[in-house]
């Protein structure tokens, strides 16, 4: 999902093995007009020669390396799932292409590995946050409470993580030699009263010079995302996140979402409540579980939720924070999902 550290990876493994790769070619691949725009300029850029060149160039360059030569191609942020790599894609076997993504289904043009990003472990995730808050282990008792009680707030994610480290030493201070940190039990308390400004700030400077917040990084996939694809996002966010069943939905649905029982009369908003939800989940005028399975598709090809298969049925789970966003957005159009997913239940 957005912030979990894709690109740093890309950025410390090319530090780390500078000397792997003759040459590296770095392109913005969240469209395809931004590709073509950096394939031309890494073109131009070689200099005599080459000052016409087009991105059609770039990629015939591309395809004559040396096979001496070893060469890596990043694709960095190809998060569009209508966007096709396939025409950007060299053919040489001397380039290395490496492709960062929210869309877990550009993983099907791996020709050798596919490594999806999941959430840290606890170790990795409290490592990176004292990292970026420049403290140093072992914490007091109850700041280290504090601080997994954070993690465990945050899921882990690595943007939040050193949004979060970074926010306390930019409020720490030394006086004299001794060192008065902003502590990680402070911006827990803060993060419970503020945690929608918070987890919205962009951070002006940090270790891996990530600029946006973690909720502006998720709006990025929202604001591609089909209507209904949105409307179901919100409503699962009303569930708890871990292993929300379809089926419930399915059941729901044999009934044609109305009241199983009448015990006192509804209001107009009842049967509102209703009319919505079949206009979401119904195709043709009837229940059908595949449209809702491609609703769940679309939202696993931006790694908004994870879908697993348990004794033949489907569960899904949503990171922590993507429920606390979704939640966080105005208020006003929160209540009628409430309505529909306290109808479903």
């Amino acid at each position: 999902m957005g912030g979990c550290g894709k690109t740093q990876l890309v950025s410390y493994f090319l530090q780390e093995y500078a000397t792997l790769f003759a040459e590296t070619v770095y392109v913005d691949a969240s469209s395809s007009s931004s590709i073509k725009a950096d394939f031309q300029m890494w073109a131009r850029a070689l200099g005599s020669g080459h000052e016409c060149d087009t991105w059609e160039d770039s990629l015939r360059i591309l395809n004559n390396v040396p096979s001496r030569e070893r060469w890596i191609l990043i694709l960095d942020n190809a998060d569009d799932p209508n966007l096709r790599l396939d025409s950007f894609l060299p053919r040489n076997v001397s380039i290395t292409v490496l492709i960062t993504s929210r869309n877990r289904n550009l993983g099907n043009l791996s020709t050798t590995a596919h490594l999806e990003l999941g959430e840290m472990t606890t170790d990795e995730a409290l490592s990176a946050m004292m990292q970026a808050a420049r403290r140093r282990s072992p914490l007091p008792e109850e700041e280290m409470g504090s601080a997994l009680v954070l993690l465990n707030e945050l899921g882990c994610l690595a943007v939040a993580l050193v949004q979060a480290g970074t926010y306390c030493h930019q409020l720490s201070s030394t006086i004299g030699e001794i060192p008065h940190p902003y502590t990680f039990t402070q911006y827990l308390r803060l993060f419970k009263s503020h945690r929608s400004d918070l987890m919205k700030r962009a951070e002006p400077t940090s270790l891996d010079n990530y600029r946006r917040g973690v909720y502006t990084t998720l709006d990025l996939s929202y604001n591609v995302l089909p209507e209904g694809c949105r409307d179901v996002l919100h409503i699962l966010s009303l569930f708890h996140y871990t292993d929300i069943p379809l089926a419930a939905f399915a059941q729901a649905a044999e009934n044609g979402f109305e009241d199983s029982c009448c015990y006192h009369s509804r209001d107009n908003s009842h049967k509102t409540t209703i009319s919505k939800l079949k206009s979401l989940l119904y195709k043709d005028m009837e229940w059908n579980e595949l449209h809702l399975q491609e609703i769940v598709q679309t939202l696993r090809s931006f790694s908004l939720v994870i879908a697993s298969s348990i004794n033949n049925s489907l569960f899904l789970r949503l990171h922590p924070l993507v429920i606390a966003w979704s939640r966080d957005m105005d208020a006003t159009i929160a209540k009628p999902y409430r309505a529909m997913a306290i109808q479903v239940l």
